[in-house]
């Protein structure tokens, strides 16, 4: 999305006449407030400079010892295990479900060892994890628990936001999310926590000391003004959204050999992302096909362990021994274009590129 000029132009001139840039200002706290109205009543949003630096605060607030274990997905965009790995901490790799892609809690349990201190799991493709397995392991083992909701803005599970779960879960506002601030995150936690996230992305001071652990995480007011710009045109664009899904559905099903990426039961269905699930010979053919008309897929998501990567003997840990589903299922993934600009011309003309595709596929 991008905002209307005149908007954000308004906004930008607020931080400009008052000559408050960052830390804190007025088009913070009030971004912070609209974000935290969309969480349970419980929990509060703190904004942070961007979707890593929201992983790598939730993380510290459940002061890990350093060198510490953290169970997560091998299939997912390199942001969380790399902000692990910043925390000082050791990314372990645990196994994908088949079905729903996101983290199997039974490969969860398998990975635990004595080292082991965190779960970070991970909303593949706005897809909600197994949250209540999950929580049921984390409880029993007494692991911090932080999810990567980075996919997942405007989810629901179970009639709940997807940020109410968890210890902790991280946002991401990037440019290439449906709510964006061109760059920047946030956190949501219980309200008693929201404290020491703030305190935390101010390099830990309270009343001009520096007491804690901290860094730099804070959001400026000129990415502010994106965000707030951005809110009034959100309710249109989700409404698109839904919408481009149902064309999608209807276009897709009608096509053998390919699978829609469904949801979760209880779940509200993905914002951010269509994506589809096919052999993947046929997945790279069609990335290619549409490629020609220049209409720009995802195409993937490389397995983040394993040869060439930069945990190249880190193990995907499996439940029962057996060899894991992640590095086969990642290249089965293909992302369609799915935002409010797509128009039914758009959405016929991808389909039957695909359709195409799958046809000389079979022919071959």
């Amino acid at each position: 999305m991008l905002p209307d000029p005149d908007r954000l132009a308004a906004l930008t001139a607020e931080a400009l006449k008052v000559g408050w840039l960052t830390n804190g200002g007025a088009l913070h706290l009030k971004l912070e407030k609209a974000l935290s109205a969309k969480e349970d009543k419980n929990r509060v949003a703190s904004l942070v400079s961007s979707g890593t630096m929201a992983l790598m605060l939730a993380l510290g607030l459940g002061d890990l010892p350093q060198g510490a274990e953290v169970i997560t997905t091998p299939l997912t965009f390199a942001a969380t295990s790399q902000a692990i790995y910043w925390c000082g901490l050791k990314p372990v790799f645990a196994d994908v479900d088949p079905v729903t892609l996101t983290l199997c809690p039974l490969a969860v349990r398998a990975a635990i060892t004595a080292r082991t201190a965190a779960i970070l799991p991970v909303h593949f493709l706005g897809v909600p994890c197994d949250v209540h397995a999950i929580s049921e392991v984390a409880q029993q083992h007494d692991l911090w628990l932080v999810y990567d909701a980075a996919h997942a803005f405007g989810v629901t599970f179970d009639d709940r936001p997807i940020g109410s779960f968890g210890d902790a879960s991280a946002f991401s506002l990037h440019a290439t999310k449906i709510l964006h601030t061109g760059e920047g995150g946030y956190i949501t936690t219980s309200r008693n926590q929201a404290a020491n996230v703030r305190q935390m992305r101010n390099f830990g001071i309270k009343a001009g000391r520096a007491v804690g652990k901290g860094l730099n995480g804070k959001m400026s007011e000129l990415n502010a003004a994106m965000g707030l710009s951005l809110l009034p045109d959100l309710p249109a664009e989700l409404a698109a959204r839904r919408a481009l899904r149902k064309t999608y559905n209807g276009l897709f099903r009608e096509i053998s050999g390919i699978e829609i990426h469904g949801t979760r039961p209880g779940a509200s269905e993905s914002l951010g992302f269509y994506a589809l699930r096919m052999p993947s010979a046929l997945r790279e053919k069609s990335y290619h096909a549409l490629l020609q008309e220049r209409i720009f897929a995802r195409d993937h998501f490389p397995l983040l362990c394993g040869p060439d990567t930069f945990w190249p003997d880190s193990p995907v840990v499996t439940a029962n021994g057996r060899s894991p589903v992640a590095p086969c299922v990642g290249s089965e993934i293909i992302c369609l274009p799915f935002h409010g600009r797509i128009t039914q011309t758009d959405a016929t003309q991808i389909a039957t590129i695909i359709a195409e595709a799958v046809d000389n596929r079979r022919r071959g």
